[in-house]
């Protein structure tokens, strides 16, 4: 990791080239992508949005040429794609060098996303509608295959569609800040070592987040509102984050073996649904009540 990143750090014409290659390889093997977004976001928290977009720019050209030339498709799929996961990225990093506040730069992407759900929502006058055909066109082939007859997806796809553009924004949303993540630990690695610890294990969102998103969550369950659940998922994606760092900080604490930190990421891979929405409750719990501070203060106390 820290090769390929000290190998970004070299040029920018280095920088898109590994974004580039991870950007292809992504397509293939998609949390591949998250690294090329993290080369993105480390060139906009060390040199600035103006370089952090040329690289995303020049890449997105690249990588648009490759797709014409090795898949035969439009180089405006490649140049989208491109854009799409590489200029947020650029935003956030900026955002973060800037001010310096992981509260500030998730609040503001979170912001962003549920603003295009909202949006997506006025603009499409049915949107379920448009998400169930869009479903049953792309998983054709299976149904032509031999998997789930068209009646049965059909009705799998009506069952989620009132959710699925929340859930797609929250997924993105994830991929763009564990880049952003990933970019702050090579640059802690690069420039500032043993930096990144003690500012991960730190991150608060805050009570009013927090008390935000479990309204959401319980106004959308208890009055069927899909749009508040969608919302709720979005700041979930914050309060994952936030419970991943109280894990951290509680671990580093009682001066833990990192094994358990790595049985809750194995956990993660195995059963990810279930772990997300146990963590992000973690994190949410933790900006109400500051379980952090009253655990290790409560541990301080018994030390003394």
């Amino acid at each position: 990791m820290r090769v390929l990143a000290d190998f970004a750090m070299q040029g920018r014409w280095r920088a898109v080239g590994a974004a580039t290659g991870l950007g292809a390889l992504g397509i293939f093997v998609p949390p591949i992508a998250i690294l090329s977004g993290a080369v993105v976001a480390l060139v906009a928290l060390r040199l600035g949005l103006g370089q952090a977009l040329f690289v995303a720019g020049v890449a997105s050209l690249i990588l648009g040429a490759l797709v014409l030339a090795l898949m035969g498709g439009s180089p405006l799929v490649g140049i989208m794609a491109g854009l799409a996961q590489w200029l947020p990225v650029a935003a956030m990093g900026e955002v973060l060098r800037q001010s310096v506040s992981w509260r500030t730069t998730l609040s503001m992407a979170a912001l962003v996303a549920g603003a295009l759900v909202l949006t997506a929502r006025l603009l499409v006058p049915d949107l379920e509608a448009a998400w169930v055909s869009v479903g049953m066109q792309m998983l054709a082939p299976f149904v032509e295959t031999g998997g789930p007859g068209a009646d049965d997806l059909e009705a799998a796809l009506v069952t989620v569609a009132p959710f699925l553009t929340g859930l797609l924004a929250g997924i993105f949303l994830l991929s763009m800040v564990l880049s952003l993540v990933v970019a702050r630990y090579w640059q802690a690695l690069l420039f500032n070592p043993g930096a990144f610890g003690p500012e991960f294990r730190a991150l608060q969102m805050g009570h009013y987040l927090s008390i935000a998103a479990v309204m959401l969550a319980l106004f959308g369950q208890l009055a069927g509102v899909p749009l508040a659940l969608e919302l709720a998922f979005i700041l979930a994606v914050l309060f994952f984050l936030q419970g991943l760092a109280v894990m951290h900080a509680l671990t580093h604490a009682q001066n833990m073996s990192n094994f358990w930190l790595a049985g809750m990421y194995v956990l993660l891979v195995l059963a990810l649904p279930q772990m997300f929405l146990l963590i992000a409750a973690l994190g949410a719990i933790d900006g109400v009540t500051n379980l952090r501070e009253r655990f290790l203060a409560r541990d301080k106390g018994g030390e003394d």
